[in-house]
């Protein structure tokens, strides 16, 4: 170890803080804590808790603790018992052993995430179905004022689903309700001071100013009406022109009136709101129910109850945290406010590591907040934070970049990165960018860059990774490595269940239990099933649709109902050719789906149907590898790569932006239950103020997280870094800061240069800034 590793293994006396960077031996320093305690403080290892991020990482610790102490048959035993574990594991062991206590079944099972996402989706559609029931007329006026339809930009928001993600973040925070909103601040007094002040302004606007405000203070306090907000819709249409810049008009027109709309919004919608919140109070007792007769639960309940345990039962809590004399904790930045407070509960001394650098899952509710206030607090109490800069794994002139790209981005904390390994001299820049015209010509161009350094070498395919936010990229990459004959596989996202010969049995079964179901219908028809054209399908018509199929596979259907669903595949398969031609990474893919229907073969196939489609909604699942997999190009999301590394790295498709819809229905702790309403006087979509909280607050995380998402992708890389992207489109974040840095002249002192290559449709042209 080197001298910062060796003294935050070593420090006593004080709760233990260490900011790993990336690829500073943070695992190892974790790993090297566990022993030390063992060998040299006389800790039995039983007596040591290590929390990891996930199960992958849990048993990585395990295994490499094992391969530690090899060399002591006497602690073997001991090692393979040590707690390491998730905390939700942890939460299900402590929870068996004190089922009683807690209220629970002894035999209690943990439903998996599909089940309980349909379950949960079941007990919304219940709660909302009695809502309607029981309150039509309330009902219908939510819907009709909820701005569940304006949004042109993709797939139009769900009222369930918007209804489960509050009752989800209301859990994390710790809450069994919706708390009731805080009476706002009245901005109508000021409002009205600023519209008499409006004469004082002067300017070519000033006149029209001045007949709104005399409109405005016209309207009466109470009670609320359409008027109010027709009136104040006239104000977005006088130009501020001349007027003052620090006049009540200005004030008006930018500051006031626009939260005051926001206001009476709220006002107006209070009554729904309270109506969102018994929604939501009825979503939990529902799916409570549902679990409970089913005696399961979830993995929000593996932490809720082991809370509600330890802080209703001394004894327990005292004899939890009398077990352990220290508490390990891993990738503490990933770590939710809900999860701190357990670890809180039973903690004597703890050893905690983290980088709010990496901190890259919010959408599973981490907060980096919680790591950094866990650091400050010792601070304030005067104890020292162990930071470990030297980097293990990357060229400098990569470390270099990365710090040239983000320090001083929203979300990244400036530390310098030490680049620690000695690497022999590069023949050429470890830092490129490759931008063309279009995404298919981006991804070509990745393509022959990669065959290009496997022909310098040797093919060694497994030393490269392309990746990328979303696995919705990975499609023009995948035409183009195929292309040119380079083995790859994509993992980490939705990717097993997107792949096209999945989606072509699943649409098989779906019209086998279905046969209205004319979507999956065209999809068997215009897939190797029956490879049918378009113009064929559009020519025959529903009648002839229904009639290829049977002609087909009418004789598959009485059997659905007995026949176990990877037989009914099976035959299929084996009757239509289906697999004749296809490649090896897509038979294994087939492969891997008949091995999930045998496991779950005893469900009914409607029911087999809708876990699969909950699985693909709301999972990641990796594509199966092929045969031989070994030497292949990964090509995965950011956050699949999180903890890996590879000697050459693409971050692609820089040019895809976040998705930029939000929800129209959001709730954080502190800012309150909002909604997006319609305008009563022009019918647009717009926040009330506890909304408008909300996604300010959301877009804030949302920016600081994208910068350590591309943080985190270009440590991934050893020893050489290329950023690509395609100049179609508007420019996102990403691709404006490869843009800005790239051609700065400030990155030649550093030593490094940056290749650029364009591509463009007439070829390729090597440029070098």
């Amino acid at each position: 170890m080197t001298s910062a590793q060796e003294h935050a293994v070593r420090r006593t006396g004080q709760d233990v803080c260490v900011v790993a960077g990336p690829g500073s031996g943070k695992t190892t320093v974790l790993i090297e804590r566990f022993a030390w305690l063992v060998e040299e403080r006389g800790v039995a290892p039983t007596r040591v808790l290590a929390i990891t991020f996930t199960e992958k990482a849990a048993t990585e610790i395990k295994e490499r603790l094992i391969a530690r102490f090899a060399a002591r048959p006497d602690l073997r035993e001991s090692i393979e018992r040590a707690w390491v574990s998730t905390i939700d594991g942890f939460c299900a062991r402590l929870l068996r052993e004190h089922a009683i206590a807690a209220g629970l079944a002894p035999d209690f099972t943990v439903l998996d995430q599909p089940l309980a996402e349909r379950l949960a989706r079941e007990a919304a559609e219940e709660a909302l179905d009695g809502l309607l029931q029981e309150r039509p007329d309330e009902m219908r006026r939510l819907m009709g004022a909820l701005d569940l339809s304006t949004q042109d930009d993709g797939r139009q928001p769900d009222l369930a689903r918007s209804l489960l993600d509050v009752y989800e973040e209301l859990r994390i925070a710790g809450l069994r309700e919706l708390p009731s909103p805080q009476a706002p601040s009245d901005l109508w007094p000021r409002a009205r001071e600023l519209a008499r002040s409006v004469d004082t302004e002067t300017g070519t606007q000033a006149g029209k100013f001045r007949e709104w405000a005399a409109e405005f203070l016209a309207l009466p306090s109470a009670p609320l009406n359409r008027e109010h907000f027709v009136v104040t819709s006239r104000l977005s249409g006088v130009r501020l022109g001349s007027v003052s810049k620090s006049g009540p008009a200005r004030e008006l027109k930018k500051e006031i009136v626009p939260l005051l709309e926001m206001q009476w919004l709220a006002a107006r919608n209070a009554d729904l709101l309270d109506l969102l919140r018994a929604a939501v109070t009825r979503i939990d007792a529902l799916y409570r129910e549902k679990k409970r007769a089913d005696a399961a639960l979830d993995f929000g309940d593996l932490e809720q109850d082991t809370i509600r345990l330890l802080e209703s039962d001394d004894a327990i809590r005292q004899e939890t945290a009398g077990r352990f004399d220290e508490i390990l904790m891993d990738e503490m930045q990933d770590t939710n406010r809900l999860q701190w407070r357990l670890a809180d509960l039973i903690r004597r001394r703890m050893f905690a590591v983290g980088d709010i650098n990496q901190s890259i899952y919010g959408f599973r509710h981490a907060e980096p907040a919680v790591f950094e206030e866990y650091r400050r607090g010792l601070e304030a109490a005067g104890a020292a934070v162990d930071d470990l800069r030297e980097n293990h794994r990357s060229r400098p002139e990569i470390l270099a970049a990365v710090s040239r790209l983000l320090d001083g981005q929203p979300g990244i904390e400036p530390r310098p990165l030490i680049a620690a390994r000695q690497f022999p001299p590069a023949a050429t820049p470890a830092v490129e960018r490759l931008v063309a015209q279009t995404p298919e010509l981006e991804a070509e161009l990745v393509a022959a860059r990669i065959r290009e350094l496997a022909d310098k070498d040797e093919p060694v395919y497994h030393d490269i990774a392309i990746l990328v936010r979303a696995l919705g990229s990975t499609g023009p990459f995948e035409r183009a490595l195929d292309q040119a004959g380079i083995p790859f596989l994509v993992s980490g996202g939705r990717t097993f269940l997107e792949a096209r010969e999945i989606r072509d049995l699943l649409a098989l079964l779906a019209v086998l239990v279905n046969p209205l179901d004319e979507i999956a219908l065209i999809g068997v028809l215009r897939s190797p099933f029956a490879g049918m054209s378009d113009e064929e399908i559009f020519r025959i018509g529903r009648e002839g649709w229904q009639e290829a199929f049977e002609t087909r596979f009418g004789r598959l259907r009485p059997l659905a109902g007995f026949l176990a669903p990877d037989r009914l595949l099976a035959t299929a398969l084996d009757e239509s050719g289906y697999l004749a031609g296809l490649p090896e990474r897509a038979r294994a893919n087939i492969d891997k789906l008949l091995a999930y229907v045998r496991r779950n073969g005893a469900r009914q196939l409607a029911e087999l149907l809708e876990d699969l489609e909950a699985l693909r909604a709301t999972q990641s699942e990796a594509e199966a590898p092929p045969p031989d997999a070994g030497n292949v190009v990964r090509l995965m999301t950011i956050h699949a790569a999180k903890g890996l590394e590879f000697k050459v790295v693409f971050v692609s498709a820089l040019h895809r932006g976040t998705d930029r819809r939000k929800p129209v229905i959001a709730f954080l702790p502190g800012k309150g239950l909002g909604a997006k309403w319609r305008n009563p006087a022009s019918g647009k979509g717009q926040s009330d103020s506890a909304h408008a909280a909300v996604i300010e607050e959301l877009k804030r995380r949302e920016e600081a997280e994208e910068n350590r998402l591309l943080y985190v992708a270009m440590t991934r890389a050893e020893e050489r870094l290329i950023l690509s992207y395609s100049e179609r489109g508007r420019k996102s974040a990403w691709r404006k800061l490869a843009e800005t840095v790239a051609l700065g002249h400030a990155l030649k002192s550093n030593g490094w240069a940056w290749p650029c290559a364009t591509a463009t449709e007439g070829g390729m042209e090597e440029l070098l800034d």
